[in-house]
């Protein structure tokens, strides 16, 4: 009987004595007709010599590369300013077996392909509108439009500010957002709750409820003449979420200032991150509505110069690049508000990401199509 004893929270035991080292063993022995991972690496040892090969040959050009299976079917959809880079990162990846997840598509690749588009803007576009229309299985997110989420006050006697998701954004007349993350939407609804003292209970309560004592909610529930002003409170919190509110900016301010003093720094950090995005959140939100409702010409310089105008959210013309045939963008015809909205965030964060090359110009629909016929 070999002898047991604990040193320091860990087993001592027999070192003669051998262990499963990892999961192709333990399989071996539960299994016995289990591949072996020498043979698993020459079985797919041929698909990434040619993965390599064909990569080698791919252009270094801004563009969209396209992985299929032998059946045609679209696996993965990729875009990149340096299409040969970074497929030559895949095959590296793949060769170093990084991601057990990758296998489950990645040994179905028969066909890789790719489509020059002269353009990181429209490179963009193009991945986006081919990931929503393809489903493939090696993308994960972008697939659908349902990702993004608002804030929106209920509708009742007494508001509360609610986080919703697409599903719920036509129950409501008037939506705050679009956020990509659904953490930055609860976020920004906590700086707001906190900012104009809303309600956060489920049930309305007579005679108030610990909220109210604790001066964390304005207590509207208590009489008439409250509740009358917290409805006109709820119309102020719409109004700094419509619009660049300077009393917001003052408010986060100087609670920034008393966090410090009192060495809340990690409040006092949550605070200033959150005043970035509430500035971000505003101009993002006139972006949207303003390519919604009017005209909007991106001019990208560098290497690629192109300049696309679009009118409503559809892209009318482009300047300067080669317009790929067949797999253009199909712009005949009026676009829905889901595709709209994603369009303008993929051109936003586009223009947001320290590309000083790229810039953009909002031009009324009335003289958007005077100002292209005469060019």
């Amino acid at each position: 009987m070999k002898e047991l004893t604990l040193r320091k929270g860990r087993q001592s035991v027999d070192p003669k004595k051998r262990f499963p080292t990892g999961k192709v063993e333990i399989a071996r022995r539960s299994a016995p007709g289990a591949v072996d991972a020498s043979a698993q690496g020459e079985s797919l040892a041929l698909p990434i010599a040619a993965f390599q090969s064909r990569a080698a040959s791919a252009p270094r050009a801004p563009g969209v590369y396209l992985m299929k299976d032998g059946d045609g079917r679209i696996l993965y959809v990729g875009k990149s300013i340096d299409i040969r880079s970074r497929l030559r990162q895949h095959a590296a990846s793949l060769r170093a077996g990084y991601g057990e997840r990758n296998y489950r598509w990645i040994r179905q690749v028969r066909e890789l392909s790719w489509l020059e588009t002269n353009s990181e803007l429209y490179a963009l576009l193009l991945e986006d509108q081919l990931i929503k229309a393809h489903w493939p299985a090696g993308n994960v997110r972008q697939k659908e439009y349902l990702e993004y989420a608002w804030l929106a006050f209920s509708v009742e006697a007494l508001p509360r500010l609610q986080v919703i998701d697409a599903r719920q954004r036509g129950q409501f007349d008037a939506v705050f957002g679009p956020f990509h993350d659904l953490y930055h939407a609860r976020d920004m609804a906590d700086l707001v709750k906190m900012r104009f003292r809303l309600r956060t209970c489920a049930a309305v309560r007579a005679e108030g409820c610990l909220q109210g004592e604790m001066r964390k909610c304005s207590a509207p529930c208590r009489t008439a003449e409250a509740a009358e002003r917290y409805r006109g409170t709820v119309a102020r919190a719409a109004a700094s979420l419509q619009r660049h509110d300077p009393w917001f900016f003052r408010f986060i301010d100087y609670t920034i200032l008393r966090c410090s003093r009192n060495r809340e720094f990690e409040r006092a950090a949550w605070l200033h991150a959150m005043r970035h995005r509430y500035c971000a959140l505003i101009r993002r939100q006139d972006f949207i509505e303003h390519f919604k409702r009017h005209g909007l010409v991106v001019r990208e310089g560098g290497r690629w110069e192109n300049t696309f105008y679009f009118l409503h959210g559809r892209m009318i013309r482009r300047e300067g690049g080669e317009l790929l045939a067949g797999e253009a963008p199909a712009e005949e015809g009026g676009l829905s508000e889901w595709q709209i909205i994603d369009r303008a965030q993929v051109i936003w964060a586009w223009l947001q990401g320290g590309r000083i090359s790229g810039a953009a110009a909002v031009i009324d629909a009335r003289f958007f199509r005077a100002e292209i016929a005469d060019r």
